[in-house]
């Protein structure tokens, strides 16, 4: 029996978060807590507004690694070389000659396990929220573009992580442009699976927060 990721992303009711909250949500596998912090849409429109830009990338000090909460994969076939950067919510893309670093937000929405359908009515307030950003920045920008991505955690299979993530991005597309009316020509979906682990050996605290989906503006 395959043991599948959960997405253990918090559920937030965004009409009343506001940047001062802490929310408090249960964790369906350890019957513990789980502390997150609120999702501003503020806060999310001001990140998905920054375009692109090139950079140039410094290599970051050996004795830095641990405290940086950064990832990368150098050989994943057929994909450029991405690293995450989870403390300013960017990630670095080396494609053809060129650095670039997108802007993300982590999106606060729960599936139901080994699903990719959603399990609640809050993690729909949650992508009506973003739908309402994306539409706001493309709006000012026409040629925006937007990336919804699926990753999991290491744990269970590669294969099934990478089937599973594809179909929760999927899912948030398909929400955000047939429900929300985001434009289809605004946005891309793919799963990487476990492809881009923040904890490739974390604890089930620190896997949850490999089990993701995210917005990146990537034009």
């Amino acid at each position: 029996m395959i043991k599948a990721p959960l997405f253990l992303l918090p559920i937030l009711c965004l009409t009343q978060l506001s940047a001062q909250v802490t929310v408090v949500t249960p964790d369906p596998v350890t019957g513990g807590v789980v502390i997150v912090r609120p999702f501003d849409p503020v806060v999310v429109q001001r990140q998905l507004s920054l375009p692109p830009k090139v950079v140039v990338v410094t290599p970051a000090p050996q004795t830095a690694v641990k405290t940086i909460k950064t990832t990368t994969v150098v050989d994943a076939p057929g994909q450029p070389r991405r690293i995450y950067n989870s403390e300013r919510n960017v990630v670095v893309v080396e494609e053809q000659g060129q650095t670039r670093e997108l802007n993300y937000v982590t999106l606060p929405v729960l599936f139901v396990k080994e699903t990719a359908e959603l399990l609640s009515e809050e993690s729909r307030a949650a992508l009506q929220e973003v739908a309402t950003v994306i539409l706001a920045v493309s709006k000012t920008e026409p040629a925006t573009q937007f990336a919804i991505e699926g990753h999991t955690s290491t744990d269970g299979t590669d294969e099934f992580n990478r089937t599973l993530s594809g179909l929760r991005a999927q899912r948030v597309f398909d929400e955000l442009t047939q429900r929300y009316g985001v434009p289809a020509s605004v946005l891309t979906a793919q799963g990487y699976g476990e492809s881009f682990p923040m904890y490739p050996q974390g604890n089930e605290a620190e896997m949850q927060q490999d089990r993701r989906v995210l917005v990146v503006r990537t034009k």
